[in-house]
């Protein structure tokens, strides 16, 4: 393992080859991205092979973070959270109890108890291959920069949340969410100039650039 300047609890499992605290490289527009903050691994965490926690990352209590996983600078993951085959951008909030397969772009937030994977259940359909097989990987979700999934929500399959979208407490998404759009219940969308409710004046739609 390698750490920079990382607060790392002594029950804390990372494998040797993970790199924790890591230096953030440019980006491809110029920035450079600086955090003042040390990357903090609590009590109980695995991190696997491969991976790579930022500059500034917290992860929380009995949280596992699968091999080649990557959750960049600025981060938060709460406890008991479970990312695997995960790309995690910049100043990401993941909530406790969550599960991400798939990728995540920067200053997206996920409620606790939300489930970003391929399929609900894992379904092994050729018991002669082994459980994680590449040949048995399923499609993974992308939800974009800026995006808001709601607390125990579920998003399911290769779908793409888009840009400043917003998933509902408790909705299960199996298809693809434009950008700006509010996504409820069982893949329901609506732009939120069509929301009833006082949601589709929010703030937040402002804030990432949508039209309201």
């Amino acid at each position: 393992m390698r750490s920079y300047a990382a607060v790392i609890d002594p029950t804390a499992q990372i494998a040797p080859t993970a790199v924790i605290g890591s230096p953030f490289r440019p980006l491809l527009d110029g920035r450079q991205i600086r955090v003042s903050t040390r990357t903090v691994i609590h009590a109980g965490v695995w991190v696997g092979q491969f991976t790579a926690i930022g500059q500034g990352v917290t992860i929380g209590a009995c949280s596992l973070v699968e091999d080649y996983v990557s959750v960049l600078a600025g981060s938060q993951i709460g406890e008991r959270v479970v990312g695997t085959q995960a790309w995690i951008g910049l100043g990401v909030t993941v909530g406790d109890d969550s599960v991400i397969k798939g990728h995540v772009g920067d200053s997206a937030r996920i409620g606790a108890r939300c489930r970003i994977a391929g399929d609900l259940i894992h379904r092994q359909l050729d018991p002669s291959l082994p459980w994680d097989d590449p040949s048995a990987e399923e499609p993974a979700p992308i939800v974009a920069d800026g995006a808001f999934v709601g607390w125990r929500a579920l998003v399911v399959g290769g779908v793409n949340i888009g840009a400043g979208a917003y998933v509902c407490t408790g909705a299960l998404i199996t298809r693809d969410v434009p950008a700006g759009h509010i996504a409820s219940g069982r893949n329901r969308i609506t732009h939120p100039r069509d929301w009833p409710g006082a949601l589709g004046k929010s703030p937040f739609f402002r804030a990432v650039g949508n039209s309201v």
